[in-house]
């Protein structure tokens, strides 16, 4: 690699070259249903109710209005303009609200105009009407969707249209509702707010986007400032930038070949690689470092520390990607992804460190006296504090003398408890939470569960049979009724705030003396013609002789995770119930599929997601933990220490998680995979621990000598290298979404428990297992 250094380089070069267009060109997918498998049921109901509609997502646009009922029809005036605006938003299917259900009503005056035959007038705003039945019935019926009960909050039901590229056409669509929102005209009262689970998830994706630029630019110079402080080198401040750059561009480039999108799990990508990039380079420099005292030109000097160090830097390379190549277990799809391309980028970084260092260690960058003002000289300087590091490592390892079985009975008595609290965590799917309390998002969200009956929307799909007849619609009623009886235990219980189909629409239009007369698809044209594109959000278009019926519900989103699923159990539960009945069969004709119905929506996805993410982290877990076993048994080819080595690197994580079990703390996404994650990071330095032991061992020193230095030489490079994981890891936490925040600051205290159990808990686990089994145990 040294010899041939310049051709290396130049394929280094290459490799970047071709990768570079490529890694422009790597896409962020904002899907949330694509985060489960295509096998996954909850994300085929969900692309059935998008196939089926056309349309998934409602965005509820609100604002405050005391005058909304006010006799003039000022209120209402208002609302319709701000309704006619969001109509002309690009991306938004139809709109519906208050001014738009009071222009049905003055048609209904109007038989005639009702079916389009003739224009009449009728009254200016009916819905002001308070001696009108229908009137209240449709107010009845639109309360929770259209306005509060007290009339202060107005809301604007708003469809987004389902576009191949949702992404893109949500994102947009969402910003022009922003501007009008910002554009209403204050006068004493509050801007537009804008609700749902599309805007929450996008300004989620917003939040991680902007993170994953930020995060990798703040990391990357921190941990360039650790190198520079650390062993006053420009050189290898550069070196490590370089390494890190060029293994993103080519992950990236490869991510893109392979056609892999980013996620809301791996816009983490570019931090990680920062951090796994340093660390390594970090054990580079102190070996370099190590064998220029020795007073060896610095091409023997990089010789010699390649010689020590490859070894340790491949296998902790491969370690690294069998951690997150663990994640490929999951059953949500993109933390699957994540650990793939994780995996790749870890061994990317393993093979540009070998392409670039060489080259750049050695090429020499400006006469030597230049070069040494500049910290561009081929030497690394001693890191301040050097003696006295040692001497504390030395003297930590010497507390352990005399107490190395108590050490290691704690560990694992603290192991066991830490297993009993890891099991008893609990889920947060409440993903506002996941945002600061005080943005506006929070607010908004905080309006609409109280006063809108709750933030949480999700569907019911139903056939309808070949003819829509009025014992159908009876039927769904019911059903209906069935639902909203529906409560769910809990300090608080849960319910579905709001149950609305066409079937109600149709039984409120039904009181009007004319309109009873007509037939039930008499009314739906009528609807359609009045109220538009928004009918066909209830029932859909006739396709393949089929037509399907959509029940839209609404619950609180703030509610416990158990409470959640038990709801949406119970739903499927009553509508299995219905659409199993005989009653229900007998309306279809013979080979329907009458049961073919589906529970779906937003409210679905979020509260599965986060569970299906804990629950295989275990799995995930239990195969980094295998895995990383086989590779370290190879590494240091003996699997007893291989396992000695587990233990201090997953206690970290298993106190954490046992921790937040015990204490009732919720855990997020970025919680749910720091277990695997950090196993694979943090084991990197027990590897090179015990690769220096051996090597000692087998020089014939005994197992204090072997130990000491070990510890000396080694337990300082892990102590820089956690230093970089640590910087690395909590510029996460400067994150203003949640989990990345969580992810950053848990990282980041696994790997100070990790470097304890290195340097504390391992030299005590070695002294026990390297007894009269010592020569033959390390594999000589």
């Amino acid at each position: 690699m040294i010899r041939w250094r310049w051709i290396w380089f130049s394929i280094s070069l290459v490799l970047l070259a071709i990768a570079w267009p490529a890694s422009q060109k790597l896409s962020f997918d904002r899907s949330l249903h694509r985060m489960f498998a295509l096998d996954d049921p909850i994300r085929k109901d969900f692309e059935f109710l998008q196939s089926t509609f056309g349309v998934s997502d409602l965005v509820v646009f609100a604002y405050r209005d005391p005058d909304l009922w006010a006799k003039d029809g000022t209120g209402l005036e208002r609302l319709k303009r701000i309704r006619e605006r969001i109509e002309q938003v690009p991306g938004i299917a139809t709109a519906m609200d208050l001014s738009r259900i009071d222009q049905m009503l003055g048609q209904l005056e109007q038989p005639f105009a009702f079916l389009g035959t003739i224009a009449g007038k009728g009254n200016q705003h009916p819905l002001l009407n308070t001696e009108s039945s229908i009137a209240i019935e449709f107010k009845n019926i639109f309360e929770g969707q259209t306005h509060s009960r007290d009339g202060s909050l107005v809301a604007v039901a708003c469809i987004l249209q389902a576009e191949d590229h949702r992404s893109v056409a949500t994102k947009l669509a969402l910003e022009d509702l922003r501007q009008v929102a910002n554009s209403l005209p204050a006068q004493g009262l509050p801007k537009g707010m804008l609700v749902g689970q599309p805007v929450m998830i996008e300004e989620g994706f917003d939040e991680i986007e902007s993170d994953g630029l930020r995060l990798s630019v703040v990391s990357t110079i921190s941990l360039a400032i650790l190198v520079l402080i650390g062993f006053r080198s420009v050189r290898w401040a550069l070196i490590s930038i370089a390494v890190v750059q060029w293994s993103l561009i080519v992950t990236r480039g490869i991510l893109a070949w392979l056609d892999w999108d980013l996620t809301m799990v791996s816009s983490m990508l570019a931090s990680i690689i920062t951090v796994i990039g340093v660390a390594t380079t970090v054990h580079w420099m102190l070996g370099y470092q190590r064998a220029m005292k020795l007073r060896l030109s610095p091409e023997s000097a990089l010789r010699g520390s390649m010689h020590d160090l490859w070894r340790p830097i491949v296998w902790a390379c491969i370690t690294d990607a069998i951690g997150f190549a663990s994640l490929s277990f999951a059953k949500v799809g993109p933390v699957q992804d994540y650990g793939c391309m994780m995996a790749i980028g870890s061994l990317v970084v393993m093979v540009g460190i070998f392409l670039l260092v060489p080259v750049m260690a050695l090429v020499p960058l400006a006469p030597s006296r230049i070069a040494q003002g500049l910290g561009l000289s081929y030497e690394l300087r001693q890191i301040p504090g050097d003696a006295l590091l040692r001497q504390f490592l030395l003297w930590l390892l010497g507390r352990i003398q005399g107490s190395f079985k108590t050490i290691s009975y704690l560990a694992i008595a603290l192991f066991g408890i830490a297993v009993i609290g890891s099991v008893q965590l609990k889920v947060e799917t409440d993903f506002i939470k996941n945002f600061n309390p005080a943005s506006p998002l929070s607010v908004a969200y905080r309006a609409v569960e109280s006063e809108l009956g709750g933030a949480g929307v999700w569907d019911i799909i139903l056939p309808i049979p070949k003819r829509l007849s009025q014992e159908y619609l009876d039927q769904v009623m019911v059903l209906q009724e069935n639902l909203r009886a529906i409560s769910v235990p809990g300090a608080e219980p849960l319910r579905l705030s709001k149950v609305l189909s066409f079937a109600d629409a149709d039984q409120a239009s039904r009181s009007s003396p004319v309109l009873g007369r007509l037939s039930i698809e008499a009314r739906l044209i009528g609807m359609q013609q009045i109220m538009g594109s928004f009918v066909e959000t209830l029932v859909s278009k006739q396709s393949e002789g089929r037509r399907y019926l959509r029940i839209m519900l609404r619950s609180r989103e703030q509610s416990e995770a158990l409470q959640k699923e038990q709801l949406i159990a119970e739903v499927r539960r009553v509508v299995a119930t219905t659409v199993g009945s005989l009653a229900w069969k007998g309306m279809f004709e013979e080979g329907f599929d009458s049961q073919n119905a589906t529970v779906s929506g937003y409210y679905v996805l979020l509260a599965q997601l986060v569970s299906s993410v804990v629950s295989d982290q275990w799995r995930c877990f239990a195969v980094a933990t295998f895995g990383i076993w086989i590779a370290m048994s190879f590494a240091l080819r003996s699997p007893w220490l291989a396992l000695v080595a587990i233990l201090p690197n997953a206690l970290p994580s298993f106190c954490i998680l046992g921790w937040m079990g015990w204490t009732g703390m919720r855990v997020n996404l970025g919680a749910a995979m720091i277990a695997a994650v950090s196993m694979g990071l943090s084991v990197d330095s027990s590897l090179h621990y015990l690769i220096r032991y051996q090597h000692e061992r087998t020089q014939g020193h005994g197992l204090d000598e072997a130990l000491a230095a070990a510890q000396s030489d080694i337990g300082l490079a892990i102590l820089l290298s956690t230093l970089a994981l640590v910087l690395g890891f909590g510029a996460l936490a400067t994150s203003n979404f949640l989990p990345t925040v969580v992810f950053g600051t848990m990282a980041s205290i696994s790997m100070v428990g990790g470097l304890f159990g290195n340097l504390f808990i391992l030299p005590a686990l070695l002294k026990i297992s390297q007894g009269p089994v010592g020569v033959r145990a390390i594999g000589k």
